[in-house]
């Protein structure tokens, strides 16, 4: 008797074990660039409240897929040093093949999604008041760019390796706006939604810029969830799955346009 007891006892504890084992959550850190990834991701140090096109879809993904997420967050140059130190294994962000050809976003998009979340396109903003027409690419030859700093423009590599342009590095979409309409550079070149956003939330007047498309200059970036080394495949797989019923039954759109 006391060995059927044992016996089950024994069986119990294994089944315990097996059924913790499946309803243990996995662990994901989301990490997050401070300041200068607006509307991608939107962080308040004061309120902890996070949000954003890629912060919402990680939160969906992490309530359909039952995933425990730790938010981190960053300024943009400890974001890449993390990522390439390898301190959190088990991370989540977001990258671009694009970007994998500066050495300093490599470890960033090294091992994306397989499907795109969205495409992020580039603009031009000038001053009305200096500028009767919107400017082209090329007249950005002998002018003053305002840039984020530490971000990579691959359409301008060149022309800034040619020194045929000077840069202004700021640290965030408002302060760039506001330099440009204080006249201390010609142009602002960043990611159309990020520009808008910016607009929008900090109440500057849109109708004293001029803004130009620039494709051919900087190709439309598609932008997709990546992932730190230790993230296992199956997982990655399995949130692929998701992000592909997502774009079907139109949860990423409507995630995009909360922020248009």
């Amino acid at each position: 008797m006391s060995r059927m007891i044992n016996s089950l006892a024994l069986i119990t504890a294994l089944l315990c074990t097996l059924f913790s084992q499946s309803v243990t959550a996995e662990k994901l850190t989301y990490l997050i660039i401070a300041e200068q990834a607006e509307p991608f991701q939107i962080n308040s140090v004061t309120d902890h409240v996070q949000s954003g096109t890629i912060t919402d879809i990680v939160k969906f993904i992490a309530q359909k897929k039952s995933l425990e997420i730790d938010h981190q967050i960053m300024p943009f140059k400890r974001y890449l040093y993390e990522i390439k130190q390898q301190s959190y294994p088990n991370w989540i962000s977001y990258g671009s093949p694009t970007w994998r050809a500066a050495d300093d976003h490599m470890a960033q998009s090294k091992r994306l999604s397989k499907q795109v979340l969205f495409s992020a396109e580039h603009i031009m903003v000038s001053l009305k008041s200096q500028h009767d027409s919107p400017l082209n690419i090329n007249d950005v030859v002998d002018k003053t760019v305002i840039l984020l700093k530490g971000f990579d423009y691959p359409g301008l590599t060149p022309i800034i390796q040619q020194n045929a342009m000077n840069t202004l590095e700021l640290n965030s979409h408002k302060s760039a706006l506001l330099a440009l309409k204080n006249g201390r550079g010609d142009l602002f070149i960043e990611m159309k939604s990020r520009v808008l956003y910016s607009i929008r939330q900090h109440q500057i007047d849109a109708s004293t810029f001029n803004f130009t498309d620039i494709p051919d200059a900087i190709a439309p970036v598609d932008i997709h969830l990546s992932y730190g080394d230790a993230v296992p495949q199956e997982l990655i797989d399995s949130i692929d799955l998701q992000i592909l019923q997502m774009k079907a039954n139109g949860e990423i759109a409507r995630i995009i346009s909360h922020y248009q």
